[in-house]
């Protein structure tokens, strides 16, 4: 019999004008409010506007930090939390993909250590807590601007370490406390986000299934994950997308967030020199793995329910899927030294997905998935 732990400490709301909906919410958390978000270039914030509304309707004071780096590194963070230090909001509020939402809980957790290097608060127990609790500061608010980090369940924030020149998870466990998803924040994403967010949660509902340290619960999020996948998958290529769609995406981002707390596998530690080194967006360097990942796997009835779940009918149907979005999204030249080196680099600092794997794997097979 196995034993395991399940935990999920987000409530949600979902549907279209929701924060204005529920803007009573937010008195719960307190007065001040500190808002983390990034800079939406040409395309509205319709989140962060129906935010500051919620906030105003509220009497809820508030400040806008809207410049959050891609990829967020340590030094930003500590420079975001200086400054939400100075204004000692009662709560923060992460608006945007899952930059924003990261940055927002390494903020919560840095805001009790000012001074402190904060590479030694992030990582300095070496190896990841376990605890179900939350170890961030404040209360957590997120709005979801992309379907696919599901950082507002999660409990997992990624940061770039330039010490190490890599992406890795800090050790500190953080819940978000309450998420807003509408599905008019991601209506006018860009083609590339929508494909990479919809390929991130799909990378997680595929990484944690097969995970050793996967459950029946987990298992089953990671498969209602799929199956609303593969309700969308085609429309999603085409550029069809409906509003419903789109609420699909968002809810189905949330239920790979739930399973993938047993974790991700080994083609997200994968991904991580494409996006760090090549400007790749997470979800599509996760995403381009996933075929020749499974199709690694000596024992594919491991497999076969994956391929099933989402929606194709074997291995190189959904790999000729990938390849679309691989072909709009992403432009690239790689060298075989650099793959090398990668695998390498993979095989001496992901050592942790190495052991979530189910089966016997070694330098020569991540360098084949990776060539």
């Amino acid at each position: 019999m196995t034993e395991f732990s399940f935990v999920s400490h987000s409530s949600v709301y979902v549907g279209c004008g929701c924060v204005a909906k529920n803007a009573g919410q937010l008195k719960h958390y307190g007065n001040k409010a500190y808002v983390i978000t990034s800079d939406f270039g040409e395309y509205h914030n319709w989140a962060l506007a129906d935010m500051e509304e919620a906030l105003k309707s509220q009497g809820i004071a508030y400040r806008v930090y809207d410049r959050v780096i891609e990829n967020p590194p340590v030094e930003s963070v500590r420079e975001i939390a200086d400054d939400a230090r100075e204004f000692a909001p009662d709560f923060l509020i992460g608006v945007g993909g899952g930059s924003a939402l990261d940055t927002a809980k390494g903020v919560s957790v840095l805001l009790p250590h000012p001074g402190e290097d904060p590479y030694q608060i992030f990582w300095k127990d070496k190896t990841r807590h376990t605890s179900l609790y939350s170890e961030g500061t404040l209360p957590l608010i997120m709005a979801p601007t992309t379907a696919g980090t599901g950082s507002e369940v999660t409990a997992a924030a990624v940061l770039t370490r330039k010490d190490i020149d890599t992406k890795l998870t800090i050790y500190q466990n953080v819940f978000c406390d309450l998420a807003f998803f509408d599905p008019r924040y991601i209506q006018d994403s860009p083609r590339e986000l929508l494909h990479a967010g919809a390929l991130d949660a799909l990378s997680h509902a595929i990484e944690s299934y097969v995970n050793v340290k996967s459950s029946d619960m987990t298992r089953a999020m990671s498969e209602i994950g799929m199956k609303m996948f593969a309700k969308f998958k085609d429309r999603l290529l085409a550029d069809e997308l409906t509003l419903e769609d789109y609420q699909n995406m968002l809810i189905a981002s949330y239920f790979d967030g739930i399973g993938f707390q047993c974790g991700t596998s080994l083609p997200h530690g994968m991904g991580y020199p494409l996006s760090h080194h090549k400007g790749v967006y997470h979800g599509l360097a996760c995403g381009i793995y996933q075929a020749e990942y499974l199709r690694a796997f000596r024992d594919q009835s491991l497999v076969e329910p994956i391929i099933s779940n989402c929606g194709f009918k074997d291995i190189d149907e959904f790999a000729a899927y990938i390849r679309n979005f691989v072909a709009m999204d992403v432009e690239m030249t790689l060298t075989e030294e650099e793959v090398r080196n990668w695998a390498e680099l993979f095989m001496e600092q992901e050592k942790h997905r190495i052991t979530r794997h189910p089966e016997p794997i070694g330098l020569v097979e991540i360098t084949d998935i990776f060539m």
